[in-house]
């Protein structure tokens, strides 16, 4: 049986360099729309270079994919700070910055799709 267990409400997420971001549920509706404005990031840069690297390419892809996740998931974070030491402000381009990193990046993929995962492992049972 599969049992819908999925967050219904925003959630902190801990993040590598003492980061934590809170972050709505990862919905369709907001994949659909991280993954909408990857694609279009990533067809403006194929059509500035029709001879892009494939591998390039893919991660391109990813790095796309997960900032626009973010930026769609996001709505507050801790532990961001500016040059001087001084809390940042949650932007949508702070947080692309932030997505930049990649030990940062390839962990909030992880936690922030994990939920929607395990609900998908217990499908194919």
């Amino acid at each position: 049986m599969l049992t819908l267990d999925l967050p219904t409400e925003p959630y902190w997420l801990d993040l590598p360099r003492g980061v934590r971001v809170e972050i709505r549920p990862v919905t369709t509706a907001v994949m659909a729309a991280a993954q909408a404005a990857a694609a279009r990031r990533l067809a403006a840069i194929r059509i500035a270079d029709p001879d892009l690297d494939p591998d390039m390419s893919r991660g391109l892809s990813f790095a796309f994919l997960v900032k626009a996740l973010a930026r769609h998931a996001v709505t507050a974070w801790e532990g961001v700070g500016d040059s001087a030491g001084k809390p940042l402000a949650l932007s949508p381009e702070a947080v692309e910055r932030l997505m930049d990193l990649d030990d940062i990046a390839a962990a909030f993929w992880d936690r922030a799709t994990a939920p929607v995962a395990a609900v998908a492992a217990e499908g194919n049972g």
